[in-house]
């Protein structure tokens, strides 16, 4: 896999997935206000484009995973899986990362899925009237 920088999400997903990730134009506005800590990167399997990753440093060497995704052609093939944990070892080669945080919205068991194979453990649940959420960490 190669992660190339990048100022915008260019895969596609299903409506159903893209109600779970910011929208393209706030992707692209955070990107473009927040580039000392905001890094976003296009996600490649040889030639192909097979999905995106946006993380928010919030801390030295500490990430925020703020939008993970993988196109609509690509997934149930155990690229999201591979991706992730080749992209950690990126991040860790080259930021010196040691730990991401990430959340999924409770009930999104694909999800769920992709993180614990990879080794984030969830740390609790925000279960308010507007959001449910299961907070993630993975610790480097």
């Amino acid at each position: 896999m190669r992660f190339i920088g990048s100022s915008e999400m260019k895969i596609t997903l299903t409506p159903e997935q893209a109600e779970m990730l910011s929208t393209k134009e706030t992707i692209r506005e955070v990107i473009q206000k927040h580039p000392d800590t905001v890094l976003a990167f296009d996600i490649y399997d040889g030639e192909n484009l097979i999905g995106f990753v946006l993380v928010h440093r919030y801390e030295d060497r500490k990430y925020f995973l703020w939008d993970y995704a993988i196109d609509v052609r690509f997934q149930n093939q155990h690229k999201g899986t591979q991706a992730l944990r080749e992209f950690i070892a990126f991040m860790k080669a080259n930021y010196d990362a040691i730990a991401f945080t990430t959340t999924y919205v409770y009930g999104n068991e694909h999800a769920r899925h992709v993180y614990e194979t990879v080794g984030f453990v969830e740390t609790d649940v925000v279960d308010e009237p507007d959001c449910h959420e299961v907070n993630m960490l993975y610790e480097v």
